[in-house]
């Protein structure tokens, strides 16, 4: 709002001064210099904006942008997750579902720098673990067309344990502050490669 204000009050303020300079001192040479300068100086104050403050809202807006991509992938894994029939495979999916976007609540509030990449590496753990769901699912319908169901089930339920108990301990290592340790659980220790169900 102060920002769209900005130039038409600078423009009265130069009026203005313009105005009382030249009633005053009657000087051709000084009022439009000073007139320039005090709306100068009123369009900086109001438009305080600085090029940093500029970058942390462009850096904001694309962290946001990140965490949506990441909360839209959540949403569709909830969906296909009412169809998993194993209670513990569709638990683990639940909790993930859960964890992540408090994950990300947690992570702007403590260390709002590291949302974007927070986001961006969460973003591709759940783009896998949408796809091992969409194969588990292929696979719960249709067994016959896979070579042992059973154990290509069994290895999908684990990677969505596996990934549950990565969200819920990305959270509990953001709550107590450990944020190098989180930061090194991210881009070390990060789930383990969803398996291919296929």
């Amino acid at each position: 709002m102060r920002r769209r204000l900005a130039a038409p009050v600078a423009l009265v303020a130069a009026v203005a001064v313009f105005g009382i300079v030249f009633a005053l001192t009657r000087s051709v040479l000084w009022t439009p210099i000073l007139a320039v300068v005090a709306a100068l100086g009123v369009y900086l104050m109001l438009d305080d904006r600085s090029r940093a403050q500029v970058s942390s809202d462009s850096y904001a807006d694309e962290a946001q942008e990140k965490v949506d991509e990441a909360l839209k992938l959540i949403r569709g894994i909830e969906r296909l997750a009412k169809d998993v029939r194993a209670p513990g495979a569709r638990k683990a999916l639940e909790s993930a579902c859960q964890y992540v976007p408090e994950l990300f609540a947690r992570v702007r509030a403590k260390s709002p720098n590291s949302l974007y990449s927070t986001a961006s590496q969460i973003g591709g753990h759940l783009q896998s673990l949408d796809g091992a769901v969409r194969q588990y699912l292929d696979i719960q319908r249709q067994p016959v067309l896979y070579r042992d169901p059973e154990a290509l089930r069994g290895s999908g339920e684990q990677a969505f344990q596996r990934f549950a108990d990565f969200a819920l301990e990305s959270v509990r290592l953001i709550n107590q502050g450990d944020l190098a340790q989180y930061k090194a659980n991210l881009d070390t220790v990060a789930p383990p490669k969803l398996p291919e169900l296929g």
